[in-house]
């Protein structure tokens, strides 16, 4: 079990997880994306302000101050995706597929490039390393 799931609606998930005596996430942060928790949650929310809050976990800060993860990264990727609605529209799912599995690699590619130009080491954990306990 992961020690933190980032979910836009995570305020009304945990709140559904209360209130039915669900108690198979109680050892999981439960935080709104940075993104969501900025423009979509009020600040009198006091439920999604105490419990999904991403600013109340400060595991998810690093020493620099910054946020340890791209909460947003779904979203990114989204918008990201979206830019190709019109190109994809009317292609058959294979075709679809096959296109949109190669724009994926491609920017993959660019993003291990550009980290690497900026002095990181992006790499692929092995899944066997992954499926260890």
């Amino acid at each position: 079990m992961p020690s933190f799931i980032f979910f836009d609606n995570n305020c009304r998930l945990k709140q559904h997880l209360d209130s039915t005596n669900d108690h198979y996430f109680d050892h999981v942060g439960l935080p709104v994306d940075v993104f969501h928790a900025k423009t979509k949650h009020k600040e009198t929310d006091e439920f999604c302000q105490r419990y999904c809050n991403p600013a109340a976990f400060p595991q998810l800060i690093g020493d620099n101050k910054k946020w340890v993860f791209n909460s947003s990264a779904a979203e990114q990727t989204n918008r990201w995706f979206g830019g190709f609605r019109s190109i994809v529209r009317e292609m058959s799912p294979a075709r679809y597929n096959f296109y949109l599995d190669e724009m994926i690699m491609l920017r993959n590619q660019f993003t291990v490039q550009n980290l690497e130009r900026k002095g990181h080491f992006p790499h692929m954990i092995p899944e066997d390393v992954l499926r260890e306990s």
